[in-house]
């Protein structure tokens, strides 16, 4: 400590050191606790979260409402599929994180499709 205070022009890359850290440390933070693992079968949705150690268990009966949005970009489509449960919160999917997306959305418009909410 007494070496930093006693050179102020070096003081500045521990400031950026230090804040890095936070930025950083938030970031894997994120990334780690929402890591989660869905399984969708028989009018059944599996979600576990590894990292939380929570897994809930849902009947398609208790989905309360899903979404897609599509957003088109220059080169690529970005798809996400959004399911809302009547009482333990939502779940969203996307296609570029999960590649079965195409699989669990036609499956939901299967199973549910007068649930969906049209934009």
């Amino acid at each position: 400590m007494r070496q930093v205070l006693a050179e102020p022009s070096d003081t500045w890359r521990y400031v950026l050191l230090g804040f890095l850290l936070v930025v950083c440390s938030i970031m894997l933070y994120k990334l780690i606790f929402n890591y989660k693992v869905l399984k969708i079968g028989y009018d059944q949705v599996h979600v576990y979260y590894p990292f939380r150690f929570f897994k809930s268990v849902q009947e398609i009966s208790e989905l309360g409402a899903w979404q897609e949005t599509i957003i088109k970009t220059n080169k690529t489509e970005y798809k996400q599929l959004k399911l809302v449960f009547i009482n333990k919160g939502y779940v969203k999917i996307s296609n570029q994180e999960n590649s079965d997306y195409d699989k669990v959305y036609k499956y939901i418009k299967k199973k549910a499709p007068k649930k969906e909410v049209k934009e």
